[in-house]
């Protein structure tokens, strides 16, 4: 806008408005004014315009708050229009050339101003332009520029552009761009919502807002305040910027923190996000839906298959969260792989808490001997020990067992505590028997712990998983079948030598028909095949049987085949069959034989499938006729066959007949049934007492019955007696009673022929002479050489000379006694002499000085020449050294000869020293002390009964009673007295008896010395003198045996001494003894009495 005047005479005519020189306050002050001031026709020349922006404007008071007066008088321009030229009335004329000689002219043109820079500068200075003009700018301040100040600096616009006043500077400030940024602009649209209307430009560090206070779009701000691109999926994300965490926002189905991904359980990742695969919590692995992103194919249990994991694998059914494995295996005795669940079942548990009895369970050892079992009503517990090394187990009761199908993939549980420590666990700790097959289980398998003296519990599942681990490892029907016909449960109680265990709160889930609880719905009902029935196909449909009969549940079915002649059979039980037969035909009598796994036969036929005649009839059964069998012409109705020549044979002829017809005794019997050879007899066995052969053909006549082939070693016409050469009882129970006769023939009498023969019921045979025995086999005593065949002959021994009258049966050579010999035992043997009844004695010559070791009948040897003796064994006196032929003794061998004498005298001394002390020893009259001593304590012992007595149940006063005691107390110290002089004799005896003792013990040293003393001499001087007698022996050759003699005899002497020493010695000793027990006799005697008193 721009302040305006118009300055002529005709205001409203030629600009439409009024003349007036002033306007009123409010949205006319900044028009225009018109005036007409100026327009008079004088002065032509000379004359003055004078023009001021705010004159006649109300608000020019007020000019600093009136932006519209301050916009209005604001000139950058000014422009003067001349309009049109006053003619003063010569325009009417309209002559050119007048009109021409009017004009306008303006001179001294002056405008008075100041700067317009809006109160934000206090000067202004001259500035030169690019084009080189000049013009006045303002030095601007309060942050503001431009040639005005008329807005603020770069980067100062945080508040809007306002004229500076002398209220209000209106000083521009700076943005707040949180040092991202150094441009910005003013918001008036956020300063009017914030206060601050700067607004920051080019944020760096990837940020955005106003004050570069926030991440730019699709970045995030981490803690370290960086700002992070998000980086998010185009195609999984429903927008590319994320939240604080970096997360973007993502499609449905799209997982990842850039949406990168499809979910769990989504896949097919594209721009509608991921597609969710579907899949079915119980069937999907760990109950955890999850699939192929890609695919979409779930992953399933071990036991579910399709792509959503919604359906059972085939020959599996009950998909169900709660198994493991998704779907349990279809039995149905392997008979149909299609089942589903069966209605009507519940959870249940088969328990034992043993809360007053031990339930029938049982202890029984590894090899099966069955143990004690204790019951422990405190604790509610049942215990086992092994008396050995041998492990022992807990054996369930019969509720345990049987069919226990619906346990399949439960669980076992029970409480065990031990003992003792250290366990030893096998692989056989936990066991279960059935159907002909085993299983076992360490007790520490499926993670449960080893046993200890806590008690603890134990949880496993009856599955065959190998994960399970049971061993051996079976298939899921062999692990079924086990447990349908459980035959035993067992748990190892005991995990050391002679250890004891203690189970409790046994608990295996199973399920049953009708039973209130949750659903059970892992019971089978079985699809079955044609010719099958039943929940579980255990059964065979009507027309059908088992293959083989009695083959059990796991048989297979197959169609009856009764070749025509019936229309249905027994599947197995035959019950069927009896209510058909019963209802249909009103009689089971008749087909009783035919209820079990065979057809019901019609037509005379027989046999499981009607393939044969029945008894009675014959012919071919499989033509399938009504005519196929025919009657046997048999008697009695029996049986028959007919041959390739259609001959027509009985089979069951009656006992005793036979032929085609039976109109002949069969073997063994014999008779004339048709009268062939007579009147008519009927066949009766033969009569061979047993001594026939059962299986023998022809062992009688047919006719007569006459025994024709007797075994057992007998005859006859019935084999009634033993057979030549044999004896015994023919008739015996015990067949083969009749034996060979066992005569020795060289002993036995002739028969005439054959071999020889014995008495046919005791088996003795016929002896020759002098021989003896049953069979006779061996001569009588005193008689030999049976093998002559003339009997035996006489020993004839020499009763001197021999033992006995027996002699070698077979040479005749006699018992001889101990060197005698000859076959009669009449001489002695070489080199011995003395025949008698003691035997002959050796003559034991002595070698080197015998002429020959034979001796004469006396014993008397023959010796040299210089030797003597009976063995010749010894040199004559004053000779020596037989093996040089006994030489000449030395001379000095007369020393030699006197200090023997010298030893001999000693010798005599000291004998008759030993004889003085063994012949007038001083010893106590020990027997009569004794005596005293013993009536001493009968006397003692009588005082003390009749002590105890004293108040005797008589009718004597106390005054009586205490008179008597003291009477009996005088007589108790009259006998105190004589106690005590038999203890001063004891004592004096024993004093006597122990100086006796010392006595003899120092004769006995005395004795001991001596016989020391001439050993010593005989040791050290007699050897000196015999070293002298020797050397004078040799210088002289003088010897004598009567020295040597002497010398003998003298230790002989010596030796005799020293045992009538030793002699003496034990007398003392038990002299000793006896003191000693006469001595503790009167002590004992002495305590009594002190007792007494």
């Amino acid at each position: 806008m721009a302040a305006k005047i118009y300055n002529i005479a005709t205001c409203r005519d030629t600009y439409g408005l009024p003349d007036l020189s002033s306007t009123r306050q409010g949205p006319e002050e900044t028009r225009a004014l018109c005036t007409a001031e100026y327009s008079d026709i004088s002065p032509l020349t000379g004359g003055n315009v004078a023009f001021s922006t705010l004159e006649g404007r109300p608000s020019a008071y007020s000019f600093e708050n009136s932006p519209d007066l301050q916009e209005w008088v604001t000139a950058t321009d000014i422009r003067i229009t001349l309009d049109r030229l006053n003619t003063f009335g010569d325009e009417v004329f309209g002559d050119e050339q007048v009109l021409r000689s009017y004009f306008y002219a303006i001179s001294d043109f002056a405008v008075g101003a100041r700067c317009k820079c809006n109160g934000h500068a206090s000067e202004c200075v001259s500035s030169s332009s690019l084009d080189g003009s000049v013009r006045r700018v303002c030095r601007c301040e309060h942050n503001t520029a431009g040639p005005d100040c008329n807005e603020c600096l770069p980067f100062y616009n945080d508040a809007p552009w306002g004229r500076a006043s002398a209220l209000d500077s209106h000083e521009c400030r700076a943005c707040n761009c949180n040092g991202f940024s150094s441009r910005c602009f003013f918001d008036q649209s956020l300063y009017e919502r914030s206060g601050h209307g700067g607004h920051c430009l080019d944020c760096t560090g990837n940020r955005d807002g106003p004050n570069c206070e926030r991440c730019r779009e699709n970045y995030y701000q981490r803690e370290d305040n960086y700002c992070i691109a998000c980086n998010c999926n185009e195609i999984g994300s429903r927008s590319l910027q994320c939240n604080s965490e970096g997360r973007c926002q993502c499609k449905p189905g799209v997982t990842g923190d850039k949406c990168d991904r499809c979910d769990i359980n989504n896949y097919d990742f594209s721009e509608q996000g991921c597609k969710p695969c579907g899949c079915y919590q119980s069937g999907s692995q760990g109950n955890q839906p999850n699939c192929d992103p890609t695919s979409g194919t779930c992953q399933c249990k071990e036991n579910v298959e399709g792509k959503q994991c919604g359906r059972c694998k085939p020959g599996f059914f009950n998909l169900d969260e709660e198994n493991l494995f998704g779907c349990t295996p279809c039995f149905c005795y392997g008979h149909s792989s299609v089942c589903d669940s069966a209605p009507g079942y519940s959870r249940v548990a088969i328990e034992s808490v043993f809360a007053r009895s031990n339930e029938r369970w049982t202890a029984e050892e590894y090899s099966g001997r069955t143990l004690a079992l204790q019951f422990n009503g405190i604790t509610q517990t049942i215990g086992a020990s092994a008396p050995g090394r041998e492990a022992v187990y807990f054996a369930a009761p019969d509720k345990f067992l049987g069919d226990q199908r619906a346990s399949y993939n439960q669980e076992l549980e029970f409480k065990l505590r031990i003992g003792e420590s250290g366990p030893g666990a096998t692989v056989e700790d936990v066991v279960l028997e059935g159907a002909g097959l085993s299983i076992t289980q360490a007790i520490f398998g499926q993670g449960n712990p080893l046993p200890s003296g806590v008690t603890q519990k134990y949880k496993f599942r009856l599955h065959e998983h190998p994960d399970y681990g049971w061993q051996p490892r079976l298939s899921s029907r062999d692990f079924i079948s086990v447990l349908t016909n459980l035959t035993a449960i067992k748990i190892r109680a005991t995990y050391t030598p002679e250890g004891v265990g203690f189970l409790d709160d046994v608990k295996l889930e199973t399920a049953r028909r009708g039973a209130a609880g949750r659903q059970a719905n892992w019971i089978e009902m079985c699809s079955c095949l044609k010719g099958y029935v039943g929940q579980f196909c255990e059964s065979c449909a009507p027309g059908y049987r088992h293959e083989p009969a009695n083959g059990g549940p796991f048989a297979p079915c197959v169609p009856c085949n009764c070749n025509g002649h019936a229309d249905i059979c027994d599947t197995e039980t035959g019950k069927y069959f009896f209510h058909y037969v019963f209802a249909k035909l009103k009689s089971v009598d008749k087909y009783k034989d035919h209820l079990y796994g065979r057809c019901i036969c019609e037509d005379n036929t027989a046999g499981d499938n009607c393939e044969r005649c029945n008894r009675g009839y014959y012919g071919n059964a499989l033509q399938g006729t009504e005519y196929d069998c025919k009657v046997c012409p048999c008697p009695n109705h029996g049986a028959c066959t007919q041959l390739i020549d259609e001959t027509v044979v009985c089979l069951e002829c009656p006992k005793g007949y036979g032929g085609p017809r039976c109109d002949l005794c069969s073997d063994s019997y014999f008779g004339d049934p048709t009268g062939r050879f007579g009147p008519v007899h009927v066949c009766q066995p033969c009569d061979c007492n047993e001594n026939v052969d059962p299986n023998a053909v022809g062992n009688c006549n047919r006719t007569t019955g006459e025994c024709l082939k007797c075994i057992y070693n007998t005859a006859g016409f019935s084999c009634d007696q033993c057979t030549r050469g044999f004896y015994g009882d023919a008739l015996a129970s015990l067949k083969g009673d009749c034996k060979q006769c066992q005569c020795y023939r060289s002993g036995t009498l002739e028969s005439g022929f054959g071999p020889p023969v014995c008495d046919q019921v005791s088996g003795q045979c016929q002896c020759k002479p002098n021989v003896k025995g049953k069979n006779c086999e061996q001569c009588e005593d005193g008689y030999y050489n049976i093998v002559s065949g003339e009997g035996c002959e006489h020993c004839n021994c020499d009763p001197t000379g021999s033992l006995n009258h027996t002699c070698n049966i077979h040479t005749g050579q006699c018992l001889c006694r101990p060197g005698i010999t000859g076959r009669r035992c009449d001489a002695c043997e070489a080199y011995h002499y003395g025949f008698s009844s003691q035997g002959c004695q050796t003559c034991e010559c002595d070698s080197i000085g015998s002429v020959s070791l034979q001796c004469d009948p006396h014993g008397q040897c023959p010796c040299l020449e210089n030797v003597e003796g009976r063995q010749c064994e010894r040199c004559k006196e004053n000779k020596y050294d037989r093996q040089r032929g006994c030489v000449d003794c030395p001379p000095c061998y007369n020393l030699v000869q006197d200090a023997t004498n010298d030893h001999r005298s000693k010798l005599n001394e000291l004998k008759h020293v030993l004889s003085n002390i063994a012949s007038d020893p001083t010893v106590i009259n020990d027997t009569n002390f004794e005596n005293k001593l013993r009536d001493v304590q009968f006397k003692v012992e009588d005082l003390w009964n009749r002590a105890k007595q004293g108040a005797g149940g008589d009718d004597k006063s106390l005054l009586e009673r205490l008179e008597e005691l003291k009477k009996r107390l005088n007589e108790v110290g009259d006998l105190i007295t004589q106690v005590n002089n038999f203890t001063r004799r004891a004592a004096v005896g024993t004093e006597m008896g122990t100086r006796n003792v010392t006595e003899a013990e120092e004769i006995i040293d005395d004795a001991l010395a001596l016989l020391k003393n001439a050993l010593d001499y005989l040791e050290t001087e007699g050897a000196v003198a015999l070293d002298k007698a020797k050397d004078r022996s040799a210088q002289f050759g003088q010897q004598s045996e009567q020295m040597s003699d002497i010398a003998r005899e003298a230790r002989v002497l010596v030796q005799k001494q020293m045992e009538e020493a030793e002699e003496i010695k034990n007398t003392a000793e038990r002299a000793k003894n006896t003191s000693a027990q006469a001595y503790e006799l009167a002590t004992e005697a002495i305590k009594q009495q002190q007792n007494i008193r």
